[in-house]
């Protein structure tokens, strides 16, 4: 008792199942009243073609034989029903009521019987619902019993009536409907056991989640759902285990995220820091030629000397200290560009081959002057895939600062080597190793590795730092290491657009 009485003390539970009963006791209730006349004007059109087939059968029959009346007889006792065959002057030839046998006189008309049954027939008062021919409901006068009256002219000239009692049909349809009624009790009363069986399974997972969940709320990750099954309650109990573990692991963290916290606002005072010294290089740097454009300028307003040699080569410190500033502003605009990533990234084919050789012969004079010998590798003709300007400021700067840290045998050596899907381009130079500590800090700005080269070079610390955001844009490696008697700079490109169409899908994949 107190199992059944523990099934309808959850709210969702007497929900449920007092919803889903009501329903179907009204989705009987009105299936009940309209069983009556919906099966009354089936069992209508049943005895409708039942006697056409019958008033076919008869017009069938050979008159005139042994065996005709014995047919008719036979129709008559086989299917139930009774019939008249009424000549064209409204005389009863043959009637089915009547004892005996089929040839019994009781069946054929006599002086006395002359008069057929439906004639003592008034059309009755209940309806007929469809388009039914040469058919209707007739009331007996004599015992004011209802019957239905089929009616068809046969091949022999005279008229058939058949006749069929309504009342049969009706206590077929009132059986029909009791005993529907009946059933339909007993299969709620089923339904309605089954169902409760059945929703008290599926909202025990539900409250044992809610419980789950209560505890959750209560920061208790302790307990767990249980293994619902595989269906969408199990999908929703395994979820919920999913989020507490994971909110568990969360507050586990918590604690961790706030160091992090305090490291990152450590990390911002170190970029803030870095911003000052940015802005303070920038400023060092513009300061000596803006000084030395000042100084000059001003002893040539003043008069210092009325040479014209002097003055000219006054004139020639200030333009000289002109275009070392205006270098420098060109450069920061170019890394400024590249960083905030304001200009386009349009890759295209490019001959990088070519473009080397039209730096080193730019250059030529420059190394010559320096004594230094060039051994270029690379064919006249290699076609890569990538923003051309922008690798012919890599290379530029690769093999300037080449030149300016040649030393020793004074040799630089350029190469390519084909990759994957990449060719690797390599410029050495003889000379004296990068340090350790200097190698991770040579692509900032303004660094110098080698701090005994001054502004005379036209060095700013701005050339890798360019060349870090060009290889970062194109997405392809560049890096520097000590070889030999000497440093190797590198830097890949993509040999064709397929290295971009790969890069893009491996993007797409790794996205949530």
């Amino acid at each position: 008792m107190k199992k059944i009485i523990a099934l309808f003390t959850g709210k969702i539970k007497v929900k449920v199942v007092t919803i889903t009963l009501a329903a179907l006791l009204i989705s009987i209730i009105i299936l009940t009243s309209v069983s009556y006349p919906v099966l009354f004007r089936f069992f209508t059109g049943d005895t409708y073609r039942k006697l056409s087939n019958i008033a076919e059968s008869i017009d069938l029959l050979i008159p005139d034989t042994g065996a005709y009346y014995f047919d008719l007889y036979s129709l008559s006792q086989n299917n139930g029903v009774d019939f008249e065959i009424v000549n064209t002057e409204n005389v009863l030839v043959y009637t089915t009521k009547g004892a005996g046998s089929a040839l019994s006189p009781s069946h054929f008309a006599t002086t006395g019987s002359t008069v057929p049954e439906f004639t003592e027939m008034t059309k009755s008062t209940r309806r007929l619902k469809g388009s039914y021919r040469n058919f209707e409901i007739l009331r007996k006068n004599a015992s004011n019993a209802e019957y239905f009256v089929y009616h068809a002219d046969i091949s022999t000239g005279d008229i058939v009536y058949l006749y069929y009692p309504v009342s049969d049909i009706e206590n077929v349809v009132a059986l029909s409907d009791r005993v529907y009624s009946v059933m339909s009790i007993a299969a709620v009363a089923l339904i309605g056991v089954i169902f409760v069986i059945i929703v008290s399974r599926i909202t025990s997972p539900i409250e044992q989640m809610n419980s789950v969940t209560g505890k959750m709320a209560s920061l208790d990750f302790s307990r767990k759902c249980e293994d619902y099954g595989k269906d969408e309650v199990g999908e929703l109990g395994r979820r919920i285990n999913e989020l507490s573990d994971k909110l568990n692991h969360t507050l586990a963290d918590l604690k961790d995220k706030n160091a992090q916290l305090e490291n990152d606002i450590q990390l911002r005072l170190a970029l803030d820091n870095a911003r000052k010294s940015f802005i303070s290089n920038v400023s060092h740097e513009l300061k000596t030629p803006i000084a030395i454009i000042s100084g000059y300028a001003e002893g040539l307003y003043e008069g210092i000397s009325d040479d014209p040699q002097t003055i000219r080569e006054y004139c020639g410190i200030i333009n000289n200290e002109s275009q070392k500033m205006n270098e420098l502003v060109l450069e920061l605009l170019e890394l400024s560009k590249l960083e905030s990533g304001s200009q386009p990234f349009v890759p295209d084919y490019y001959d990088i081959g070519k473009s080397i050789s039209n730096i080193l012969a730019h250059l030529s004079l420059q190394m010559k002057t320096n004594g230094i010998t060039v051994e270029n590798h690379v064919p006249s003709s290699v076609i890569c895939y990538a923003q051309g300007d922008k690798i012919e400021i890599v290379l530029k700067n690769y093999i300037t600062n080449a030149i300016s840290h040649c030393s020793g045998e004074k040799k630089i050596v350029i190469f390519c080597e084909k990759l994957k899907d990449t060719i690797r381009f390599s410029v050495c130079n003889s000379g004296e190793g990068i340090a350790a500590e200097d190698i991770s800090e040579i692509w900032d700005s303004f660094y110098r590795a080698d701090k005994a080269h001054g502004r005379s070079e036209n060095r700013f610390g701005l050339g890798l730092s360019i060349v870090k955001s060009i290889m970062t844009t194109h997405r392809c490696a560049y890096g520097v290491e000590n070889i030999r008697g000497g440093v190797k700079f590198t830097f890949e490109v993509p040999e064709d657009s397929s290295y971009y169409e790969e890069k893009g899908r491996k993007k797409q994949n790794k996205q949530p």
